[in-house]
């Protein structure tokens, strides 16, 4: 069981929903996150969420009413966010931390997700960290094979890069690069996140 904690909305056109079901038999994608952030693409993205079981969302926090059942986390940008969020999952993009708003997260003890994650953002304690096809060199080898896989879960930014790409040659690199099994990476963030979200 593999989830994908990046799908662009732009990729779920009628032909991705037409071939799901054969997809997610060829890859053991189970999950596909949509991180939107304007109205309009959270009114679409909520659509799909509710016609389709296997896709779930995160929310900006600035649009934190118009969360449903299907929200799996609320998304801060900025340190002064974290006390609007209660009672669910934080989703960051690595871009937007920094060193204070790494030690705010860990002294509030909050959960979470960082998107595009580098090596520097493992000094968040209580996050996963999820790989990209662009952010795996942003860490060293000593670095990812010294983090718990139970921390590290893949984003494929569909469709930048295409499911074949993201077991291809993300799985596979972070896999050469740690000696670890292929499944066993994919499988412990997998986990992780979806017991963070309450889907297992």
């Amino acid at each position: 069981m593999v989830l994908d904690m990046n799908i662009n909305l732009a990729g779920i056109d009628d032909e991705f929903l037409n071939e799901l079901d054969e997809l997610i038999e060829e890859t053991r994608v189970e999950y596909f996150i949509i991180n939107p952030s304007t109205k309009e693409e959270i009114d679409k993205t909520q659509a799909i969420c509710k016609e389709y079981e296997r896709f779930k969302y995160t929310l900006p926090v600035q649009f934190t009413e118009q969360k449903d059942l299907n929200c799996m986390a609320i998304k801060i940008q900025q340190e002064n966010e974290i006390d609007l969020v209660k009672n669910i999952p934080l989703v960051i993009d690595s871009s937007d931390l920094n060193d204070s708003f790494i030690t705010s997260l860990n002294n509030k003890d909050v959960v979470g997700i960082v998107l595009n994650s580098k090596e520097s953002d493992s000094a968040l304690v209580n996050f996963t960290y999820c790989i990209s096809h662009n952010s795996l060199k942003k860490w060293t080898k000593k670095a990812l094979t010294d983090t718990d896989y139970n921390r590290l879960a893949l984003q494929s930014d569909y469709p930048n890069f295409s499911y074949d790409e993201l077991f291809d040659n993300l799985l596979k690199d972070m896999s050469d690069i740690t000696f670890r099994a292929e499944q066993t990476i994919a499988a412990g963030g997998t986990r992780t996140i979806l017991k963070m979200f309450g889907l297992m």
